[in-house]
This record gives structure tokens, C-alpha cells and sequence, in this order.
């Protein structure tokens, strides 16, 4: 898949990542499904979702971010 940064045209991208380094965080940043709805305490509720990873893209010429939550 050629990717094309929706700011400047350009192609060329880097790999990478988000970090979540919050509370019991698992390191990564991860796409749920579904609105966000908050628990007693404030916290996102993500029991029984849809969960995948965030890939991050950063275009080498803008310094945009393409983020993308695919199926593995």
C-alpha cells in the first residue's frame, strides 16, 4: 500500500508509534470501538470493545501524522 500524506502529497513516511504511558497502560496507544463512555470513576469504559493498536506515520517532509488502527 503506497501511502500519501494528506497535508503535502509527499510519500516518503517513518514508523512509528503513540506511547500511552498513563495508569495501567500497556505501553501503546490502542483504538476502541465504539463512543466513549465514562465509568463511576471518570475512566473510559472498554470492557467487552473492539481493541487495536495505533500505527503512527510521520511524513519525513511536513512532519504530519497518518494514524491508522488496522485488523492484524
Amino acid at each position: 500500500m503506497t501511502m500519501t500524506c494528506t497535508c503535502c502529497s509527499s510519500t516518503s513516511f517513518e514508523p512509528g508509534f503513540m506511547a500511552d504511558s498513563g495508569q495501567n497502560a500497556q505501553g501503546y496507544g490502542r483504538w476502541i470501538a465504539g463512543t466513549l463512555e465514562r465509568g463511576f470513576l471518570g475512566g473510559a469504559k472498554t470492557m467487552g470493545r473492539g481493541k487495536l493498536a495505533v500505527e503512527a506515520f510521520r511524513c519525513t517532509n511536513c512532519g504530519h501524522l497518518e494514524l491508522f488502527a488496522r485488523q492484524e
